[in-house]
């Protein structure tokens, strides 16, 4: 939801050389209204619990799909002030850009950073929904308190999540970088 065309693309590219996935671009299940209904006004945010529940429901995947919807907004879930993401092991997973684009800090804005920055959290996001939990190596799957922590974190999973991804889900990894 109002992610330019161009950038859905850039990470369609690089999600597809890291997985062996095959994306597909969707702008119209989702839209601005839907999204709406789950603002927090007092806090001018999104419900990420109560949204993702409404979008299972709303889109619902077979087994060997799943869903990432990246919307252009600010999430949150009860007891944090914000979250870059959610997701659903078995179902997929929201990111939320806000707080990933530079100007949201006060800085210039950079395409590339704020790209490299949709892309770890994509890739976060989408190793919940394939069943990996928070990491502590050098690893995408490395919690985010804050947009610097993205920033530090790599764009590849860690040799334990590679291999717990090619135990339960044998193939998903296209390249293994180090």
């Amino acid at each position: 939801m109002n992610i330019e065309e161009e950038t859905l693309l850039w990470l369609k590219s690089r999600i597809e050389k890291v997985l062996n996935v095959t994306i597909t671009i969707n702008t119209k299940d989702v839209t601005p209204g839907f999204v709406l209904k789950f603002l927090d006004e007092e806090r001018d945010q999104i419900d990420a619990e109560l949204l993702i529940e409404a979008l299972m429901e709303k889109i619902g995947v077979a087994p060997t799909q799943r869903v990432l919807v990246i919307i252009a907004a600010d999430g949150y879930v009860e007891g944090l002030n914000f979250v870059f993401g959610v997701a659903k092991n078995e179902w997929g997973g929201i990111v939320f850009t806000e707080r990933l684009n530079p100007a949201f800090y006060g800085e210039a804005y950079s395409e590339e950073l704020y790209r490299m920055r949709i892309l770890k959290e994509v890739l976060h996001e989408f190793g919940h929904s394939l069943g990996l939990e928070h990491c502590r190596e050098n690893c995408v799957m490395r919690f985010s308190n804050s947009v610097y922590d993205v920033d530090a974190k790599p764009t590849f999973f860690c040799k334990k999540c590679l291999a717990k991804l090619n135990f339960s889900h044998p193939g998903i990894i296209r390249a293994i970088q180090s």
